[in-house]
């Protein structure tokens, strides 16, 4: 299918973008989707930012609102919405979906050349697939950041491929969750599927859990290593402040209990704190 991508009709899709002030990362965002990305799109931008964020500079909504202007394929929304609602303000850009298939964009995060061609084609034909993740890259060295997580067969949570380089892994394989930080979904799969006010924000992996949740009604969950973008960890909590190290576990740690995991990731902790002494 790969070797043949360029003789496929493009699928027209929807490219939802959630912003929270960090004007710069929007602004980067935004210039990568519009010089790679080949297929027709739609882009939804879902914005929550304030007068008053980033020091009292930041001014998204009207740098949004020019673009426009020069831009047909624009839809955006200032929500009143906290972006840390999570699923509340995701479901806000679904209303204006049009196609059959949505991406999940951070603005965050920067996309490759043709990033989105294999994982469309690959929904369209596997009817049984509702969320196709992407290659997250390090900026600074090309590792993989974060791509399928699996849980192994005595229930040890892990992130396949953390922290390889990410050109050695260019596959597809069905998993338990993929990060939405760039994903592709079915639209039909998850409209009124991704509940509302469940996680409490952060607490737990919003997206990782909402695939559990389509999974659990049936859907299957890919991992695509044939399209890529790279994640500016400074924006995300997955960056390596103390604080946001100890959000990120209280994450981990909601996330195992309420999917039955929590005695094997106990163990593994204790096993990890042996072997280190």
């Amino acid at each position: 299918m790969v070797e043949d991508m360029r003789q496929v009709a493009p699928i027209p899709f929807d490219i939802i973008l959630i912003t929270h002030g960090k004007m710069e990362y929007t602004i980067k965002a935004i210039k990568a989707l519009y010089q790679f990305t080949k297929t027709p799109f739609q882009l939804i931008i879902v914005d929550d930012s304030t007068p008053e964020m980033d020091e009292g500079t930041d001014l998204t909504p009207q740098w949004i609102e020019r673009f426009q202007k020069t831009h047909s394929n624009v839809t955006f929304i200032h929500s009143a919405i906290p972006y840390r609602e999570g699923n509340q303000i995701f479901n806000i850009g679904l209303q204006y979906a049009k196609h059959e298939f949505v991406a999940a964009v951070m603005n965050s995060v920067t996309v490759e050349p043709e990033w989105e061609r294999v994982a469309l084609q690959f929904l369209k034909e596997h009817k049984e697939v509702a969320v196709v993740g992407l290659k997250n890259l390090v900026p600074m060295d090309g590792r993989i950041e974060a791509s399928a997580t699996f849980f192994s067969g005595d229930g040890a949570p892990l992130d396949l491929y953390l922290n390889h380089p990410g050109h050695r892994f260019s596959n597809l394989q069905e998993c338990e969750a993929v990060p939405w930080s760039l994903a592709i979904l079915r639209k039909e799969a998850v409209v009124g599927n991704i509940p509302e006010g469940v996680y409490n924000g952060f607490k737990g992996w919003d997206d990782l859990d909402n695939c559990m949740v389509i999974r659990a009604k049936g859907w299957k969950v890919f991992y695509c290593g044939y399209g890529a973008g790279y994640h500016d960890t400074r924006a995300t909590r997955a960056s390596d402040t103390r604080t946001n190290l100890n959000l990120n576990k209280q994450n981990a740690e909601t996330f195992y209990q309420r999917w039955g995991y929590w005695d094997r990731y106990l163990a593994i902790t204790a096993e990890d704190a042996r072997a280190k002494y």
